[in-house]
């Protein structure tokens, strides 16, 4: 049985038994109220019930055989993705404890499922998921988990990624990055400075479109600057935000999209 370990294990009533389809991923939803929905969730009448939910200290509650019978969250979504209900409301933001405790779950869903560390907008794509983009289908409700939760996923995908030591045991490190990202353009042609951390920067700046494959060889040079300048532009950076050199926040975003951690 798929029971997350660290998780208080409640079964309720509201699951649909050997149900699950597909495991793509995780859906992070918003209680917009406060205590456990336990008994909500075992009551018949309320049609509701989710895999998992968060209290703001981080304590986790887990409702069903998680990837073998799903729950009652996300209507024509839940035969494919597991789901997460979090304490709180859709204005205010997860706290430090719960980020934490949802990125636990996701890294447990990673080592037992192969969810992707990676952040989506989708009902199809495999990782990690909100409620509110499934629209009529998944019950239409558009301001799940609202948009400070909805954008703390990176940070979510990002901690799942340290804990389990990155996806698939990926990880780069920021200080190192932008070690190479500044030596590396004025060295000599072909120098590299943390050659295989650059490598998975390169890789992922290809997988966006923005750096040619001639180019992916481990050194940030001045091509690699441009590709991460314009990344960096794509996210919204301007001015002497978009110089080429990463930060902790567009580098973390990127990781999150192409699987890996991002470390100090």
């Amino acid at each position: 049985m798929a029971r997350m370990p660290g998780a208080q294990y409640r079964p309720v009533v509201n699951v649909h038994h050997d149900g699950v389809r597909e495991r793509r991923g995780l859906v992070l939803h918003v209680q917009d109220d406060t205590g456990s929905p336990y008994g909500w969730f075992n009551t018949p009448s309320s049609q509701a019930s989710s895999d998992f939910w968060v209290r703001r200290d981080g304590y986790v509650e887990q409702y069903c055989d998680t990837g073998v019978d799903y729950a009652w969250a996300q209507a024509a979504g839940n035969p494919f993705y597991a789901s997460v209900e979090t304490e709180g409301h859709p204005d205010t933001a997860l706290t430090g404890a719960q980020l934490e405790a949802v990125a636990h779950i996701y890294a447990w869903g990673h080592s037992e499922f192969g969810w992707p560390l990676k952040v989506v907008d989708s009902t199809t794509q495999h990782g990690l998921t909100y409620h509110g983009v499934g629209g009529a289908a998944w019950g239409n409700h558009p301001g799940c988990p609202g948009t400070l939760r909805r954008a703390q996923r990176l940070g979510v995908i990002a901690r799942a990624g340290e804990i389990l030591g990155g996806a698939d045991g990926t990880s780069v490190s920021l200080a190192h990055v932008v070690a190479a990202a500044q030596r590396d353009p004025v060295a000599a042609q072909g120098s590299t400075t943390h050659r295989a951390e650059v490598l998975v920067v390169e890789r992922a700046l290809r997988a966006e479109g923005l750096l040619a494959a001639e180019w992916v060889d481990g050194s940030f040079g001045s091509r690699t600057v441009i590709a991460y300048a314009a990344l960096q532009r794509r996210y919204g950076y301007t001015g002497a935000a978009a110089d080429g050199i990463p930060g902790r926040a567009s580098l973390t975003r990127l990781g999150a999209a192409h699987g890996f951690a991002v470390t100090a």
